[in-house]
C-alpha cells in the first residue's frame, strides 16, 4: 500500500516449455520487505529448482547506454523444493525466475 493506493506486492506467472520444465516468474513490488511464497504444485513432478534474480540497489534504477549493467541477472539461491511445493524468499524490489525440472 502506498498512500491510498493498493497494489498487490507479489505477482506471478508460470509456463511449461516443450521439454517439460516449468518456469515460474515472481515479482516483488514491495521496496522494503522480503516476502515468503509457498506454491503448491501437485502433478508437476519436479526434482530440482534453479533460479535467477533481477534486482538493483534502488527501486528506480534503469539500464542506460552509459550504464548498461546497473540492473542485471544473477544466480538466485532463495528457492527450494518442499514435497510438491516450491518455497521462495523474494527479496524486496526483485524479479525472480525459477526453473523446475
Amino acid at each position: 500500500m502506498h498512500g491510498a493506493e493498493k497494489v498487490p506486492a507479489v505477482n506471478a506467472s508460470a509456463s511449461r516449455d516443450s521439454s517439460g520444465a516449468v518456469h515460474i516468474s515472481f515479482v516483488n513490488l514491495d521496496p522494503a520487505r522480503r516476502i515468503s511464497v509457498r506454491a503448491n504444485l501437485p502433478g508437476v513432478g519436479f526434482k530440482t529448482v534453479q533460479g535467477q534474480i533481477l534486482t538493483s540497489a534502488r527501486f528506480t534504477d534503469i539500464n542506460t547506454f552509459d550504464d548498461p549493467n546497473k540492473v542485471k541477472p544473477a544466480v538466485f539461491n532463495g528457492a527450494k523444493k518442499d514435497g510438491s511445493d516450491v518455497v521462495v524468499e523474494l527479496p524486496a524490489m526483485s524479479v525472480v525466475v525459477l526453473e523446475l525440472k
